[in-house]
């Protein structure tokens, strides 16, 4: 719905008056139809595919190049700046994520795994470019589904436009609304949207156009004759990493996952946090978890400089930190805190407070019920971390919401028996929580702050 109501602010739905449009459009045959409604189920069963961007943007046309992944759905691309040089770009559906150019991890289609930030789709863009490039990648996502179009609302609603040829192969031009499915109970923003589909004579789509509210139609080109290498083509971890294929857990697997909290009853780990909080902001953290006595004691860095956190069962507090380094023991003042019982508790509780609770609630006295897990947890993928396999699963923790597969709030990496990461879905991407095995001793908390926070 976002991506329509945008386009519609663009004051767009009649691509044909758009300059370049066709005197000789008619209505499609059922061929035509037919092969206009397979064109998405196509795309969803395809590999990655090379693609290149032309978008106008303040009376010229900047050009990139990048790649699609159908499954995910992903747009890598490296992308001109503001300032004559790059950026490299990651798009997932309502989220972009940007880091400094690396031209040469872009040419071997590898992805660096960090100094990305994220952004909302559309409403995070700081720039008419970065508004475009949105536009057009959230247009991109809709052009796969894992069913075919109806042929018969096609017929009534496409037209055919014209002959052409592209990268040698000849096409024809359809304009038609764009495919996506939406909520008939949202408010309609005029007609529907329209799109431009250049389709060859196998129904492959070999370039979509789109009229982002400029003078000109933004284009995409798919390189289907470009091959190369897409097993280095994956979302960075803000934006939740390779993808995932959710499948049930086996007997072996359910007993693993449901002594993980148990095995962290009498322990403690080291912990290292990055979690988007913001258009473009990331707060990073490192310190302690300690579930003999469910504390949690982290040194914390973000846009607005640093603070020391604690939290417990009850609440937690925050300090203004003095240095990079995390005090072995809290100061006994300049604590500000926060009760979860309070009234105001939900105006101070974020994304970062979200994490770290989770990490408390990661420990339990008693085993799970491996029967329950093996009927409610799921195997998303499995990864190869320094030649360990790495088990990437989902499963319930008490009070969390059902959820379907590779739909879960959090997501946990087992090494072995071991939990080594606690992944949080949140509104500016994903978080993430890294622990590594640790002694540490009690953490001594002033007794006024403690009786606060549990």
């Amino acid at each position: 719905m976002a991506i329509i109501v945008a386009i519609a602010v663009a004051g767009w739905f009649a691509v044909s008056c758009s300059p370049g449009g066709s005197s000789a459009e008619r209505p499609v045959s059922e061929e035509e139809a037919a092969l206009l409604a397979g064109m998405r189920e196509r795309n969803h069963g395809s590999e990655p595919v090379a693609v290149r961007i032309s978008v106008p943007t303040g009376g010229e046309t900047v050009t990139a190049d990048g790649f699609v992944d159908w499954q995910t759905p992903m747009l890598y691309a490296r992308v001109p700046d503001a300032e004559g040089g790059h950026r490299l770009i990651q798009a997932v559906p309502g989220l972009i994520a940007t880091r400094a150019d690396d031209e040469a991890a872009f040419s071997e289609l590898r992805v660096p795994e960090d100094g990305w930030t994220t952004r909302q789709m559309l409403a995070g863009a700081g720039t008419p470019l970065e508004t475009t490039i949105d536009i057009l990648a959230s247009s991109l996502f809709t052009l796969s589904s894992a069913e075919a179009d109806d042929p018969a609302e096609l017929a009534a609603q496409a037209t055919w436009r014209e002959e052409g040829v592209i990268d040698g192969e000849p096409v024809d031009s359809f304009r038609a609304p764009i495919m996506v499915e939406t909520d008939e109970s949202a408010p309609q923003q005029g007609a529907k949207p329209e799109a431009l589909y250049s389709l060859d004579a196998d129904g492959n789509l070999r370039r979509f156009q789109v009229n982002t509210g400029e003078e000109s139609l933004s284009a995409v080109d798919f390189l289907r004759d470009v091959e190369f290498d897409a097993s280095g083509l994956a979302a960075a971890d803000l934006l939740g990493g390779p993808a995932v294929t959710p499948a049930p857990v086996d007997e072996e697997l359910a007993a693993t996952i449901a002594e993980v909290r148990k095995g962290n009853w009498e322990d403690t780990a080291e912990v290292e946090l990055t979690v988007p909080t913001g258009d473009g902001e990331v707060t990073t953290g490192r310190g302690s978890i300690d579930w003999r006595t469910m504390t949690a004691y982290l040194h914390l860095s973000d846009a607005s400089g640093q603070r020391l956190l604690l939290a417990r069962p009850g609440g937690y507090a925050t300090a203004a930190a003095e240095g990079d380094e995390l005090p072995e023991s809290p100061p006994a003042e300049g604590w500000e805190a926060h009760a979860l019982a309070d009234e105001d508790a939900a105006d101070h509780f974020g994304a970062v407070e979200s994490l770290v609770f989770r990490l408390l609630e990661m420990a339990a006295e008693e085993a799970e019920d491996a029967d329950a897990i093996a009927e409610q947890a799921f195997l998303l993928r499995v990864d190869d971390v320094d030649g360990e396999a790495v088990h990437v699963v989902e499963f319930p923790v008490a009070g969390d919401a059902e959820a379907a597969g590779g739909r879960s709030a959090f997501r946990y990496h087992l090494e072995g028996e071991r939990l080594r990461e606690v992944e949080m879905m949140s509104f500016y991407g994903v978080a993430s929580a890294e622990l590594s095995d640790e002694d540490f001793p009690m953490v001594e908390i002033p007794w006024e702050l403690a009786e606060k926070i549990g």
